[in-house]
């Protein structure tokens, strides 16, 4: 058989990570929200556990929908969280780390159109001085800490661990 441009069956990429719907973690977020009083308007947001993880320095990430997502979901917004790190962490460093998600959220009202336009907020000082003076940043390092210790990470990778 002649060698062409296409891939072979064996050169195929099968992706490993597993996308599942949480109900665990909207329940902890539906805490956070009320506990912080965080307000949305009728912004929707869907929250995922990716398995094994979204990758080894990656712990959550916080996204806008695509407009056939919102589509197909009804989510404005995704949440999704690295699942095996998940699993190793404590309660309360999953409300921070969920608080801290959870603060990328911004559905704006224009009042000219009178609609909502869904945005995603830079994380900015001021957020982080919030849940670090409030908080600290044991949590931060916690999470750090535990995927370095889940993927064997060296000093300089652990410390490259972001949400």
């Amino acid at each position: 058989m002649p060698d062409n441009d296409f891939l072979k069956a064996e050169a195929t990429i099968h992706s490993t990570k597993q996308l599942m719907e949480s109900p665990e973690v909207e329940a902890i977020a539906k805490k956070v929200i009320e506990e912080h009083k965080l307000e949305f308007g009728p912004a929707e947001i869907g929250y995922f556990l990716v398995y094994p993880n979204l990758s080894k320095q990656r712990a959550a990430k916080c996204m806008k929908a695509s407009r056939e997502v919102k589509h197909y979901s009804g989510n404005d917004y995704l949440i999704e969280i690295s699942g095996e790190l998940w699993d190793m962490l404590d309660n309360d460093t999953k409300e921070m780390m969920l608080y801290h998600e959870l603060l990328h959220v911004d559905p704006t009202f224009k009042t000219k159109n009178q609609e909502w336009k869904m945005n995603i907020r830079k994380p900015d000082f001021a957020d982080f001085y919030t849940i670090n003076d409030k908080y600290g940043n044991e949590w931060y390092k916690t999470i750090q800490a535990t995927a370095s210790s889940l993927y064997d990470l060296d000093p300089r990778q652990e410390s490259k661990v972001k949400l």
